[in-house]
């Protein structure tokens, strides 16, 4: 990267704007945001695997782009020599107006204070007792707050197995307009249950849950009472969290190891883990788009399995956006929908840790272009998202679901559902118990689906679905060895040894024998391909790299699949 730096530090120079000579010093601020004029993404880029990029404009190739810099890059920064001008990094309306009171929210033309965002929710609760509820994701925040997640819907006991959706906001203390549509999408749900018939769909047949804020210690930075303010010494609210990280830089990469988190985000990942959410979404501000997986890659480097499903989604929240909100509003990039990383790629975002990890389908939306709007905004972008907003949660429901069971003793399973030619990097969903039902949103078309769990022989089925609807698929699965399938059922299929070293070894009887086979690692892509010779097949895998794999069997008279998981050592 340093080798980079220095091929183009004189491109910089020359396109960069001149720090203006009466603005302070970088390190007179607890963090800052910095303008530069850039003449290639390959600069772009550069920059954005070094610092926090917050927003980048394109114009007849000319790259306007704000870095965040927390007091750690100050140093690395100006090392470079790009020539750059400060922002203030404070809301342009100065002081925002805070509600003191639950009782001055019921305009919704405030920020609550941290007391009454408190009281909102406890009044919530205790308003609503059979449809909401409060759980703590993070007891105590380095400076002493809590990030909390509102449950909203009728199955307060989980006596049913739901598909579970996530709305959360301002993991940038200073992006503080998702904060109050999250609060008001609580109360808009809560006080129209029985009498509007979307809000009843959604609380009848989804778990939702609501973060209103993930970083409270930077959007309440200064003091509980207080949000804005205007100051180059910026003592408002704050990108970063009390230890100076930008939260959506810090989540796991990747394919990279584990590390230390911060809390914020270990709570997250330990609260995504506990629910296997279905789809989510995280509210930003700073522009205004839908921003889609990947981060980490461009489109033409890797595009998600589902890229056709987020196009059609992005569509759909953005068009709606449009159709309510004021002229001009979301149109942000294509229209007001993006992949994220043709935007500009960034490593550590929380919307790639959701789909890869946690097999979700987690989008980033930047609600307002102004981050900290005046209170006297926020009711039009409310009106703005509302719709939006209540569609998106919806959209759980479509695509292809059901239940995964034991074809023996009808209890339900935690299988893989893996589409062939089509699931890459984890984008592949599971059923869950308690009941063994699995969620997967997909577009419209023809898929051939593997339904794989440990110690059952695997089913594939073909299944067909249309945009907008659901179509169920329960599956049942057969006990390997059971006794009493039909003898084509009985008939093994052995991969030995366990793990394979540099040959892999095939014990085929019955149907299997003289079968194709193939090979596929763990994104999905075929690695290789052969035919079983009789009852005993060894094939030279020397070649393939340490992890695992999926072997499919297909018998091509009868078209009975099976699929094994392979270990290489």
């Amino acid at each position: 990267m340093k080798k980079f730096f220095v091929a183009v530090l004189c491109l910089f120079t020359l396109c960069g704007l001149f720090a203006q000579q009466n603005q302070p010093s970088l390190f007179s601020l607890p963090e800052a945001y910095v303008d530069v004029t850039l003449q290639s993404p390959a600069q772009l880029q550069q920059l954005a695997h070094q610092f926090s990029v917050d927003k980048v404009v394109k114009n007849n190739g000319v790259y306007q782009v704000r870095l965040w810099l927390g007091p750690r890059d100050y140093q690395n920064f100006l090392d470079l020599g790009i020539n750059y001008s400060l922002t203030p990094r404070t809301s342009r309306w100065g002081e925002l107006t805070m509600a003191t009171t639950y009782e001055q929210m019921a305009s919704w033309n405030r920020y609550p204070t941290y007391s009454v965002y408190c009281a909102m929710l406890d009044t919530f609760q205790r308003r609503f007792p059979t449809l909401c509820r409060v759980d703590t994701i993070l007891a105590a925040t380095p400076n002493n707050h809590s990030l909390f997640a509102c449950y909203v819907g009728s199955n307060l006991d989980g006596s049913e197995q739901r598909p579970q959706f996530f709305y959360t906001s301002t993991m940038h203390g200073d992006e503080q307009t998702g904060f109050v549509m999250m609060l008001h999408l609580i109360d808009y749900l809560l006080n129209n249950y029985t009498t509007d018939s979307q809000v009843q769909h959604i609380m009848d047949n989804v778990d939702l849950w609501i973060c209103p804020v993930e970083n409270p210690d930077g959007m309440y930075a200064r003091n509980d009472n207080s949000m804005g303010g205007s100051s180059w010494s910026g003592s408002g609210s704050t990108r970063a969290n009390a230890h100076g990280v930008d939260l959506n830089r810090n989540y796991p990469e990747v394919g990279q190891p584990a590390k230390n988190y911060e809390p914020e985000i270990q709570g997250m990942i330990d609260f995504a883990t506990q629910h296997h959410f279905v789809m989510s979404a995280n509210l930003h501000g700073g522009a205004e788009l839908y921003n889609f997986p990947w981060d980490s890659w461009t489109t033409n480097q890797v595009p998600h399995a589902d890229e056709s499903w987020w196009w059609l989604m992005g569509r759909a929240f953005a068009d709606t956006c449009h159709r309510y909100g004021s002229n001009g509003y979301f149109t942000e990039e294509n229209n007001g929908v993006t992949p994220g990383g043709d935007w500009y790629v960034i490593d550590g975002s929380r919307q790639d840790y959701m789909n890869y990890y946690q097999h979700c389908r987690e989008v980033t939306l930047e609600i307002s272009e102004d981050k900290s709007p005046s209170g006297s905004q926020l009711p039009q972008f409310w009106t703005s998202l509302k719709h939006s907003l209540l569609n998106y949660i919806e959209e759980c429901l479509n695509g292809f679901n059901g239940t995964v069971t034991d074809s023996v003793t009808g209890e339900p399973l935690e299988a893989l559902v893996f589409i062939q030619n089509h699931d890459i990097n984890y984008s592949e969903v599971y059923s869950h118990l308690p009941e063994g039902k699995y969620y997967r949103p997909i577009k419209a078309g023809t898929y051939t689906v593997t339904y794989s769990a440990e110690g059952y022989v695997s089913k594939t089925v073909q299944v067909t679905t249309t945009d907008g609807t659901a179509q169920q698929v329960d599956v049942q699965l057969v006990p390997e060895g059971y006794v009493a399938v039909d003898a084509y059922s009985l008939q093994q299929l052995l991969v030995y040894p366990d793990p394979v070293g540099n040959t892999m070894n095939i014990r085929a009887d019955g149907q299997w024998q003289n079968a194709e086979a193939v090979i596929y690692d763990a994104t999905g892509r075929q690695v290789l391909s052969f035919n079983l010779t009789g009852e005993n097949t060894s094939v030279d895998v020397s070649k393939l790299a340490k992890g695992s794999y999926f072997l499919q069997v297909r018998n091509n008279v009868t078209g009975e699949a099976k699929t094994l998981t392979v270990v290489k050592n």
